[in-house]
Formats: structure tokens, sequence, C-alpha cells
């Protein structure tokens, strides 16, 4: 499938994103819901003492709205309960606006409506039906703003129960702190799921979904760091070795892929048991593995550690289907030489695990004559 065949399948690829009410968790959408109620319960008891009767039953509805909102979230369905919510904050604008007065500021709410629904529109992974939705109902937001200033200069609205001059103004002021009160509560929420979103696109792109250590993007970009900083500073020396399981491809034919990936899993544990030593490991393909070595300490410190981690995975039971196996590995180590690329280096360790293979398996080796041969000879042509 080419490029532009998967731009045109993008939505259904982000469908296990879009379908869960955009970027909040059920639990800030049941926040959300809760506040708007107490707010609700609020103005129910401010509606009473002005006696306007019309919102005191609007009110009661607006209440009954945010009661089944909640249900609804909790059913899962946040992305529903979104749409509900916003229509009724809407329509309870409008008709706050027009029975309270436009001088006590209900209409300043829509700049939080506004936000909450206009910031999901630069999302990329919105579809394209979503932002004509936030698109249109963006623009009927503003209208209605610019329309309820219309009508109330053209004294449109009743007059019957708008509180006196000063009561209008401490209601306006409440209700700008409730307006602008939403914004900054919702940008702060926006932006605390925007880092966990890219918390977890973080972890997706450095980390290897099965064993849930470094990928080999990431421990690639780790060891390209390592050689600048030996190139700039040439402090502590530079050390990488590569892990291959013993045979891997019986246990996979033998026991079926998935005791493969469990015995995986297994060795990335031991690794992980092992990262106190301050050794970097990544999955580097397959069931290859690289590791780099702590720093300040020296090749032959490394020899031991490697030699430490090889005797740890023949000792393990690897445990799968009520069965115990039994694996080995083999292990192949490089020094960094001036002047060596990445590849250059990771070539000879993995130059070393064939030898150690080719000897038998179940081995660490990080010398060789063979090999250290064949280096001289190409540095020498460099």
């Amino acid at each position: 499938m080419d490029n532009n065949n998967q731009n045109l399948n993008s939505s259904r690829v982000y469908n296990d994103i879009t379908e869960d009410g955009d970027y909040f968790t059920q639990k800030q959408y049941m926040m959300i819901a809760i506040s708007f109620l107490i707010t609700h319960v609020f103005f129910e008891g401010f509606y009473i003492w002005l006696s306007c009767t019309p919102m005191i039953y609007l009110n009661i509805v607006s209440m009954l709205v945010y009661v089944v909102s909640i249900f609804i979230i909790r059913s899962g369905n946040t992305l529903r309960s979104v749409w509900f919510m916003a229509l009724e904050v809407y329509f309870h604008i409008i008709l706050a606006t027009v029975f309270v007065g436009i001088k006590s500021g209900f209409q300043l709410w829509l700049f939080g409506t506004f936000a909450s629904i206009f910031l999901p529109y630069f999302m990329p992974y919105m579809s394209s039906k979503q932002r004509r939705q936030i698109g249109n109902f963006s623009i009927i937001i503003v209208l209605t703003f610019l329309m309820l200033h219309v009508c109330a200069d053209l004294k449109m609205f009743p007059t019957t129960y708008n509180p006196d001059e000063r009561m209008a103004r401490v209601l306006y002021c409440i209700n700008a702190l409730i307006g602008f009160g939403a914004i900054t509560l919702y940008t702060a929420v926006y932006n605390q799921s925007m880092a966990h979103k890219n918390e977890e696109l973080r972890r997706l792109a450095d980390y290897d979904f099965l064993t849930e250590i470094y990928n080999r993007q990431r421990v690639q970009r780790i060891l390209d760091k390592e050689l600048q900083r030996k190139n700039e500073t040439d402090e502590n020396d530079l050390f990488v070795a590569i892990l291959d399981v013993d045979f891997f491809k019986n246990i996979n034919d033998t026991y079926g892929h998935i005791a493969g990936d469990n015995v995986l899993k297994q060795l990335a544990g031991i690794f992980k048991k092992n990262s106190s030593k301050g050794f970097i490991y990544g999955r580097w393909g397959g069931e290859e593995f690289l590791l780099i070595a702590p720093e300040d300490i020296s090749y032959e410190e490394f020899g031991s550690l490697l030699e430490d981690i090889r005797s740890q995975v023949e000792e393990t039971s690897f445990h799968e289907d009520g069965r115990d196996l039994k694996i080995t590995v083999s292990i192949g180590a490089a020094a960094y030489r001036d002047g060596m690329t990445a590849e250059e280096l990771v070539n000879l360790a993995d130059e070393r695990l064939y030898i150690a293979k080719e000897g038998g398996r179940n081995k660490v080796v990080v010398n060789s004559r063979e090999v250290e041969s064949k280096v001289r000879i190409q540095e020498g042509e460099r």
C-alpha cells in the first residue's frame, strides 16, 4: 500500500484514539460534569432568590442533564456526554441572557464554551467529519455572542426578571470569573492530557512492545550520543556487546512463537535485575540484544559483567506452560577505537558473536586474533 492510500485510511488508524472522547480521560470528564452540576445548584438558589420562574425550571432541566451525563460517562460513552453537556451550556447561556439580561454576563460563558470546542480542532487525529462539526459549532458560538448583544441593544429581551444595576454588576463579575476560570481549567487539563499523551508516544517510540525495554532506535540514539561524547571529550572508554539467544529458532519451532516471546520477556527481566550495575540495554532485533557498558569500568570488568549475565541465563529456568526451559546465550563484545563509527563498533561485536556461536555457543567472546587482524586491515585502508 502506498503512502497516499495510507493517508486516506488515517481515520481508521486513529479510531482507537478518537472514539474515546478526544483527549480527556473518563475521570476528567466526570470531574467536569460534577463541577458543572455544582455550579448549576448554586445558580438554582440565585434564580429562586431572583424569582426568575422560567430559569428556575430550565435550570432544573440543566441539572438533570448533568446527572444523566454522569451516568453516560460511567457507561464509557464519553464522546456523547461531551456534546450533551456542550449543548446544555450553549442553550442555558442563551436563555439566561434573555431572561436575566445582558448586563448579568451569562454570555461570557461562551468564551469557555468556544475554547472547549475549538481547541480539539487542532488535534492531528481528528477526522474530517469531526473537524466540520467542531468548526460549525465554533462559528455558531461566535455568531450567538454577537446576536445576543445586538438583540440586547435593540431591547428585544424581557426585563421582568432583570436584577438591579448593583446585583447585575456582581453577577457579571461572577460569570466573568466562571467563564475565564473555565478557560484556565480547561487549558490546564488540556496541557496535562497532552503531556500524558506525549509520554505515551515517547514510550511507544523508545520501548520495545514485547520486552518493555529500549528498542533498536532508542539504543542506537544512545550509542550515537555515547560515541559523540567519546570523540568530543575523550572521557571514559566505550564498550558494547551483542547478546543472542542460542537455538532460538528451535524454541519457536518446538514450543511455538508464544513460548519464544515469553523467553525474550524473561530474558529482559534478567537485564532489568542487573540494571543497577549501570549498563544500558535494548532489543536490537529478533533474539538479539545490544548492551552498552557502564561508565568508568575497564574492558576486562565489562567482560566479567557479560560472563555474569551469561551465567545467570544458563542457571535460570524459563517457565512456559508448566514446563521449565533451559536456554543459553552467546555474547560478542567490542571496544571503541579512534575513528570508528557506531556501525563499525557494532559490527565488530557482531563478528565476535559469530565466533562465539561457531565455537560452541554459550560463551562470551571479547577478543579474537582473526577479528583484530581484520579491524587493523580496515583501519589501514582508511
